[in-house]
């Protein structure tokens, strides 16, 4: 029985030329497996794809195409275009760049090691708007882009990350972590009190 596929994902159309030795040859291995001329291409690209590896630059190893594969066009799109090895174009790099500036839109931390995909389906469609703001507005009021976006996840009845990013306290300077460490107190004392010169 035949599966209904109206509710499954979207499918693309592919158009490629054969000529008539290699047609005649995918007629006869979809023929010769019982499988349609579609499903026989699609799993000897998986099973080509399979072999073809980068090198995982965090934990070594290699990653293969499931590594980089999610559901997420935008996820898809910024694990990709994050490596040279699939040479980015220049909007690539500069789409991954306002993303990265940008990070909590995209990214749990800053680290970028997890995606938040349910951000990332909310802003993908536009990002190219929103790269636009930042580019024309960023002058005038450089956190503009990052404003359009939380407005963006507001609309989506999403909780949008805090913008700009709130500047953590800065540390107390050396002499001051002497004043409060914990051999301070007025019962403390130096080292230099007990040098008798």
């Amino acid at each position: 029985m035949a599966r209904d596929t109206s509710k499954s994902g979207k499918s693309e159309t592919l158009t490629i030329r054969l000529d008539p030795k290699t047609r005649f040859i995918l007629e006869y291995v979809s023929r010769l497996k019982g499988q349609t001329i579609t499903t026989v291409v699609e799993r000897a690209i998986v099973n080509s794809a399979a072999g073809d590896t980068v090198i995982d630059r965090e934990l070594g190893g290699d990653l293969n195409w499931q590594d980089f594969w999610d559901v997420s066009e935008g996820v898809r799109f910024l694990k990709i275009v994050s490596r040279s090895e699939f040479f980015p174009t220049y909007e690539d790099e500069r789409r991954l760049a306002f993303c990265k500036e940008h990070w909590p839109f995209f990214w749990a931390t800053s680290q970028r090691r997890t995606f938040l995909n349910h951000y990332v389906d909310v802003l993908w469609p536009r990002i190219d708007e929103f790269v636009t703001i930042h580019d024309e507005q960023k002058a005038d009021d450089y956190f503009a882009a990052g404003k359009a976006m939380q407005e963006a996840l507001r609309k989506a009845k999403l909780k949008a990350p805090e913008w700009p990013i709130p500047e953590k306290p800065s540390q107390p300077s050396t002499s001051e972590n002497k004043s409060t460490s914990k051999n301070s107190g007025p019962f403390s004392r130096d080292l230099d009190d007990d040098i008798p010169f």
